[in-house]
């Protein structure tokens, strides 16, 4: 559990604020990328942010905030680009292809993204966070029942099986997929992982 007061101390309300608040998350995702969560000092973050501890601490307590701030526009963004994929899916487009390309996508967001894997696997997970990524999962969750029910109408079990289809792929991406190194050994396990993602919607 993370201590002390985590959430932002006041929210920027003029366009010369927000430039400055986004300067500091922006900064803050870059040593905690370098240096390591752990490692990572406020007065670390407000020099590489070219502004004063003052200013920091005006709209974040400590860095705990700062990751929890970090995490959510992180989560929103990677929500917002998994929608986009999903906008340009058409009646034409195969249950097989479509599950291929949300794989591409998570596959991609976790190996080319430091701010995943920051916030998958290397910062502590906070109340906040974990009430991020459940929303985003929840949202994840109902996208998959409405292609379900678009692309296999005859069915009655739409959201279990959508429900399972977002548990298997989660766990498939993180602990087997991403312990593979790029190469043959990974692009086999997406394969593989694509394959079942199929098998249980046909299950």
């Amino acid at each position: 559990m993370l201590g002390g007061g985590i959430s932002p101390r006041k929210s920027p309300l003029q366009a010369r604020s927000q430039r400055t608040v986004d300067r500091i998350v922006d900064a803050a995702a870059r040593v905690f990328n370098e240096a390591g969560y752990l490692s990572a000092t406020t007065n670390g973050i407000a020099a590489e942010a070219g502004v004063s501890i003052g200013s920091l601490y005006q709209y974040f307590p400590n860095k705990d905030a700062l990751l929890i701030e970090i995490a959510r526009r992180h989560i929103s963004d990677s929500v917002a680009g998994f929608d986009q994929l999903v906008d340009g899916f058409r009646p034409t487009h195969s249950l097989r292809q479509v599950i291929g390309h949300v794989i591409d996508l998570l596959v991609g967001q976790h190996e080319h993204d430091e701010l995943h894997l920051l916030i998958a696997h290397r910062a502590p997970r906070t109340r906040e966070i974990e009430y991020e990524l459940e929303r985003a999962q929840g949202h994840f969750i109902a996208i998959a029942d409405r292609l379900l029910r678009e692309q296999m109408p005859e069915r009655s079990d739409h959201l279990p099986t959508a429900q399972l289809l977002v548990a298997f792929l989660d766990a498939a991406i993180h602990d087997v997929i991403l312990r593979q190194q790029p190469g043959a050994g990974r692009d086999a396990a997406i394969e593989a992982t694509k394959s079942a993602a199929i098998a249980i919607t046909r299950a």
